[in-house]
């Protein structure tokens, strides 16, 4: 994986592209990702988290086989990397498969709406709806959180808790179907 100086959301969309066009199982080009993921390099390891969360969204479950390292990663990632830690945490979301992994990525996610900045926050709350998409179990809680950010917080948050609670209800439409 090529990475850019300076990675932009131009980049981040092209180095999906490339990595979709490889045709399946993509074996090497998710090695390549994973390795990136784990890098020591703070900059390597943003630019493959932000990719990681592109193809994840794109693609759910295409990293499901790394669950556990995704989510080791957004429990041990360093405060000052909390782009990366953000990215990694809809990875998660998107390739949870399982009740048990959900449960266990809901409970790591439910401190990050509290933090501090409001990018993790918003992340959170877009990673905790992924979640209540797929487990019903999370659906009253995070409809609570989406309706309380909707009307108040900052303007990410309240676009996130829109954008979130469509998907949500959409998801319960077609669940009552």
């Amino acid at each position: 994986m090529v990475i850019p100086r300076s990675w932009k959301d131009a980049d981040g969309a092209a180095a999906m592209r490339d990595f979709l066009r490889v045709p399946a199982p993509r074996r090497a080009a998710v090695r390549d990702l994973m390795t990136e993921l784990l890098s020591e390099n703070p900059f390597a390891r943003r630019c493959a988290a932000d990719l990681a969360r592109r193809v994840s969204a794109r693609e759910p479950g295409i990293l499901s086989k790394y669950f556990d390292v995704l989510t080791g990663l957004v429990a041990e990632l360093p405060l000052e990397q909390w782009q990366a830690r953000g990215y990694v945490t809809l990875a998660a979301a998107w390739n949870a498969e399982t009740r048990t992994q959900r449960m266990k990525l809901a409970a790591l996610v439910r401190p990050l709406i509290e933090d501090e900045r409001i990018a993790i926050r918003a992340i959170a709350l877009e990673a905790f709806a992924i979640l209540a998409i797929a487990e019903p179990e999370l659906r009253a809680e995070v409809m609570v959180l989406l309706e309380h950010f909707r009307r108040n917080g900052a303007s990410a948050m309240r676009s996130r808790s829109r954008r979130m609670l469509l998907l949500l209800l959409a998801a319960e439409k077609k669940a009552r179907l």
